[in-house]
C-alpha cells in the first residue's frame, strides 16, 4: 500500500514538473519585462501620458474594478471571442469539407471566398456597422469572417492528407458517409484542425477587439476608446494588457486541447 502510494505521488511529481518548470519561467519572463519597463521609465523620466510606469498600470486596473468599469468589460468581450470562435470552427468546417467533396463547390466559391478573405477588414468594419447597427450582430458578423477562413483551409487540408487507401478501406467495410467521417476523416484532420484553431482563436480576438474599437459601447475595445480619447494612458496601456492576457490564455487553452488530443504523436 505504501509503494502504491509512493509511486502515484512520484508519477504526479513527474507530470506537475514539465508544467510547473513551465509556469516559472513565464514569471521569470514577465518579471524581466516588468523590471526593464519599470527602469526605463524611471531612469529616463518618461511623461505618464507617454508611458506610466508598472504600477500606475496596476492602479488604473484597481480603480476601474472598483469601479465596476473593468468586469463587465472584459466578460463581454471574452462572451463575444468565445461565441465568434465556435461559429467560426462551425462554419470553417462546413465549408472545408463542402470544398473538399464538390468540384463544382470548388470552382464556384472558392474564389469568392478568398476575395471576401483577402478584402481589408477594417475598411469593410465600418460597412457592418451600416448594415447591421452598433450592437452585437456587427461584431459577430466581422468576428466569424476572420476565424472561419483558416478552419475551412485546415479541413480541407486535413481530408485531402488522408491516403486514398484508406478510404478504399472505408468503402470495402461497407461504412456509412457519416461513420466514416466520425472515425475516420475527423481523427484524421485533427492536426491541422488544431494548427487551425490556434490561427482561429487569434483571428477571433483580433476580429472583436477591432468590432469594438469601432463601434460598441462596451468591452474591452471600448476601454481602450475611452483610455484614448481621455488621455488616461494607464487606463490604455491596461487595456491593452488585458488584450494580451485574453490572447495568451486563448492560445495556451488551444494548445492544451491539442497536447490531450494528439497525445498518440508524442508516441511516434
Amino acid at each position: 500500500m505504501t509503494q502504491a502510494v509512493a509511486t502515484t505521488q512520484a508519477a504526479a511529481a513527474r507530470a506537475a514538473s514539465p508544467a510547473l518548470r513551465h509556469l516559472l519561467v513565464t514569471l521569470a519572463y514577465l518579471l524581466v519585462i516588468v523590471g526593464v519597463w519599470h527602469l526605463y521609465v524611471t531612469l529616463a523620466d518618461v511623461p505618464v501620458y507617454l508611458l506610466p510606469a508598472p504600477d500606475a498600470v496596476w492602479q488604473s486596473l484597481v480603480t476601474m474594478s472598483e469601479q465596476g468599469l473593468l468586469w463587465g468589460n472584459v466578460l463581454y468581450t471574452v462572451r463575444n471571442i468565445l461565441i465568434g470562435f465556435v461559429g467560426g470552427i462551425v462554419i470553417g468546417m462546413v465549408l472545408g469539407y463542402v470544398l473538399w467533396a464538390s468540384r463544382w463547390a470548388r470552382e464556384i466559391a472558392a474564389p469568392y471566398i478568398v476575395v471576401l478573405q483577402a478584402a481589408p477588414k477594417i475598411a469593410i468594419a465600418p460597412l457592418l456597422v451600416l448594415w447591421f447597427g452598433l450592437g452585437f450582430e456587427s461584431q459577430l458578423v466581422l468576428i466569424l469572417m476572420l476565424s472561419f477562413f483558416p478552419m475551412m483551409v485546415s479541413m480541407r487540408l486535413g481530408l485531402e492528407s488522408i491516403s486514398s487507401d484508406v478510404e478504399t478501406l472505408g468503402r470495402l467495410l461497407g461504412m456509412s458517409r457519416w461513420r466514416y467521417f466520425r472515425t475516420v476523416q475527423l481523427p484524421g484532420s485533427m492536426p491541422e484542425l488544431m494548427s487551425g484553431a490556434k490561427i482561429a482563436i487569434i483571428d477571433a480576438m483580433t476580429g472583436a477587439f477591432l468590432a469594438e474599437y469601432i463601434s460598441a459601447q462596451v468591452g474591452l475595445g471600448y476601454l481602450m476608446v475611452l483610455g484614448n480619447s481621455s488621455y488616461n494612458t494607464p487606463m490604455l496601456i491596461a487595456a491593452v494588457l488585458l488584450t494580451v492576457l485574453a490572447g495568451l490564455a486563448g492560445f495556451g487553452a488551444i494548445g492544451l486541447l491539442e497536447k490531450r488530443l494528439l497525445r498518440w504523436r508524442r508516441s511516434h
